[in-house]
């Protein structure tokens, strides 16, 4: 989860170690969804906004859910309140995880 910041704007690399999706992915997900388009400047530098971040999250939820990346535009269409309690839900579930695999380690 990204935590709270006055940042309008995060590069890819920021928005891939964030989310954990390499940058490849990133590219392949701006040419399939029409719906992620992050500001470019002259050299072609990506900049997403905190509405590019919280698509992000959706495609990364709908890719859990193993459905087919032609069907994200669609889906993405749909103001879809639950889909976003849905896409918390899980990284709070991801969150848990990885606090409780730190322990782990301590033990």
């Amino acid at each position: 989860m990204i935590a709270p910041t006055t940042k309008v704007y995060y590069s890819i690399k920021e928005v891939s170690e964030l989310l954990h999706v390499p940058l490849p992915t990133l590219r392949f997900w701006e040419r399939e969804v029409q719906q992620l388009q992050p500001r470019t400047n002259a050299g072609h530098t990506r900049f997403y906004s905190e509405k590019d971040i919280q698509i992000l999250r959706r495609l990364i939820y709908f890719r859990s859910q193993n459905i087919p990346v032609k069907e994200w535009s669609d889906r993405l269409k749909l103001n879809d309140n639950q889909l976003d309690r849905k896409v918390q839900a899980r990284e709070n579930l991801l969150d848990v995880r990885a606090e409780l695999e730190a322990l782990l380690k301590l033990l």
